[in-house]
């Protein structure tokens, strides 16, 4: 098996990103959720809400760390360094999920976040998405590149880290890198967890 590269994602390699996070996310618990899995279109409402955060995501400088083997690129950490996005980018987003999604996917993913922001705690830098090729899952990629996002966040000052996740076999993954539960909250079908690791040296 070839060794792995980590490294910031090229912007030449946006539409292979969408690729990994739209296979990636295919069974996601909290898209499934907020993107109405039981509604017909459900794979393009996922594809299309993808394509408008990576496009937000570029937009706003967020950090994209990517891992290859050779050429292959296989995973991917979107995050931030708890700075806020632009009012206007935020607003872009929002009319970009209506149009492609539908108003009710955008009221979902809102009380999510709302939960979200009620436990955490100030100045913590935030993993958006881990994301790792179905067939590269299992091979400690996903580990691999929490450890070096973890690093990016301390070597930019962060002192914290937060996430959430609406798949609990994540936990295990996440503990064993330091991150603790701050909570939990219910929305229907969809328990979403919230972590955090207090410090990052």
């Amino acid at each position: 098996m070839s060794e792995v590269r980590l490294a910031p994602l090229p912007t030449a390699q946006a539409d292979a990103a969408l690729e990994l996070l739209d296979a990636a996310f295919a069974g996601d618990p909290s898209l499934g959720w907020y993107l109405m899995r039981e509604r017909p279109g459900f794979g393009a409402r996922r594809r299309a809400y993808l394509q408008a955060y990576l496009a937000f995501h570029r937009e706003n400088r967020l950090p994209i760390l990517a891992a290859w083997r050779g050429s292959v690129l296989c995973g991917l950490s979107l995050f931030d360094l708890a700075q806020e996005a632009c009012a206007d980018s935020l607003q872009r987003l929002g009319r970009r999920i209506v149009d492609v999604c539908g108003a009710e996917c955008l009221a979902r993913l809102d009380r999510l976040l709302a939960a979200f922001d009620q436990q955490l705690p100030e100045g913590c830098a935030r993993l958006e998405f881990l994301a790792v090729t179905p067939h590269s899952q299992g091979q400690g990629l996903g580990g691999a590149l929490l450890q070096a996002t973890l690093q990016a966040i301390a070597a930019a000052g962060c002192g914290a880290m937060a996430l959430e996740t609406g798949a609990e076999r994540n936990l295990a993954l996440y503990r064993r890198h330091g991150f603790e539960l701050l909570g939990s909250a219910d929305f229907d079908a969809l328990r979403q967890y919230s972590l955090w690791r207090p410090t990052i040296a």
